[in-house]
């Protein structure tokens, strides 16, 4: 009896190293594809737009860090399904409902706030207020999707590893 808890105990552990290594290659690739991504987005665009990229990788990458805990928790309940079908749902139509509920919200929130803020009266004040105003949507859009998308890239790490 003793000799299998131990056995448990080994596995449990070596799940958690090998959790503990999905997530870390799912922080590297999400941070990479994102300066991919802004590397596209602006690839038109003059120099002084070259620190996008590195600006939202790093937030990325930070971010992902805190997202883990919450995709943990995505991942408890998904396991906790029984059927396939409600695995489906839940992560194709519930999680992304939710995540725009609260991405709606928080967008509200933000320009909720930006109009009790009174209106400069140039156009470089107005267009400065406009970009941090945009950037502060991108950065909470950010920061709401990680986990969703980190939630996905560990299941596909999972199923890719279980059929090995």
């Amino acid at each position: 009896m003793c000799a299998l808890n131990k056995v448990k105990g080994m596995g449990l552990i070596m799940e958690n190293k090998e959790m503990k290594k999905n997530y870390m290659i799912s922080r590297v690739v999400l941070a990479l594809l994102t300066f991919i991504i802004f590397n596209i987005m602006i690839i038109n665009e003059d120099s002084s737009w070259l620190i996008l990229p590195f600006v939202f990788s790093l937030i990325v990458f930070l971010v992902s860090f805190p997202s883990t805990f919450i995709s943990k928790i995505f991942i408890k309940i998904g396991d906790r399904l029984d059927k396939r079908i409600l695995k489906i749902l839940y992560y194709v139509i519930i999680l992304p409902a939710l995540i725009i509920f609260l991405f709606s919200g928080i967008c509200c929130i933000i320009g909720f706030l930006y109009e009790r803020y009174p209106s400069p009266g140039d156009f470089a004040s107005v267009l400065g207020q406009g970009l941090v105003f945009l950037f502060l949507v991108a950065v909470c859009f950010v920061c709401i999707i990680i986990p969703y998308i980190q939630t996905l890239f560990i299941l596909f790490l999972r199923s890719f590893v279980k059929e090995q």
